[in-house]
């Protein structure tokens, strides 16, 4: 079983768009997908309109916003609740800026041996289309830095948020870490949790994906500068943590 995990704050206008793309691939590919939303505090009709399009999507809300980290932890616990071991767990955006198209080809890389496969921005066939300048210096700047200080084999991309896991790869993961194995707030969490899985000594796998941020309505709901502090401060806790 495949169960998709989407983290929406204020997503109205592009949750039903990308229910609609995960639609239309179960009916094309006749495979079966459950999907998590965590709507986390949206003021908007994010709800209400991913209920529209797909009435059996499982719905769990957050009484405030309170950010991406804690937004992930929550999907991917309920998630887990409901999965096997040999289940796969997905985690996307909501802003329709990632193809479900893409996650056949994840899921056959876990079938081949992988535990974690990543949607990556730096291979051969990836493209990004209408990113924001400051915003792909900021992630390709953030990967460089983590690829240079904690390489990772068979990983380019680190802070991308489309990726398949091996259930029992989380369930290893929480079962070590407990709630620490998610515990940063921002946009930082999903450096966080790669950098603590490769201490697993699993097997990572990235696909290339074409990045469609032109399909994101709306503005960046990213502070720059608070994920720079992050970042920084995660680089600097992983460095001591790799010498103790």
């Amino acid at each position: 079983m495949i169960t998709v995990v989407l983290p929406a704050y204020n997503e109205a206008d592009s949750i039903g768009l990308l229910l609609s793309r995960i639609n239309d691939l179960m009916q094309k590919k006749h495979i079966s997908i459950r999907v998590i939303i965590v709507d986390d505090g949206s003021r908007d009709a994010t709800v209400q309109n991913a209920r529209l399009a797909m009435p059996e999507v499982v719905m769990i809300s957050h009484e405030v916003n309170k950010g991406l980290g804690e937004a992930i932890k929550t999907g991917l616990l309920a998630a887990l609740r409901v999965s096997d071991e040999k289940d796969i767990i997905i985690t996307m955006d909501s802003d329709d800026s990632h193809a479900p198209a893409l996650i056949g080809k994840m899921v056959d890389k876990i079938d081949e041996g992988c535990d974690v496969v990543i949607a990556s921005r730096y291979l051969p066939e990836s493209r990004v289309v209408g990113v924001a300048y400051y915003r792909r210096v900021l992630s390709d700047g953030a990967s460089l830095l983590f690829r240079t200080m904690y390489p990772i084999d068979g990983v380019r991309d680190y802070t991308c948020g489309y990726r398949a896991y091996r259930a029992a790869i989380l369930k290893q993961a929480f079962e070590r870490w407990d709630s620490d194995f998610v515990n940063q707030a921002g946009f930082s969490v999903m450096v966080d949790i790669l950098l603590k899985l490769s201490r697993l000594k699993i097997v990572f796998a990235e696909v290339p994906i074409i990045l469609r941020y032109d399909r994101k309505p709306g503005v960046s709901k990213m502070n720059v500068r608070k994920t720079i502090v992050q970042t920084l401060n995660l680089l600097i806790k992983h460095r001591f943590r790799k010498k103790s």
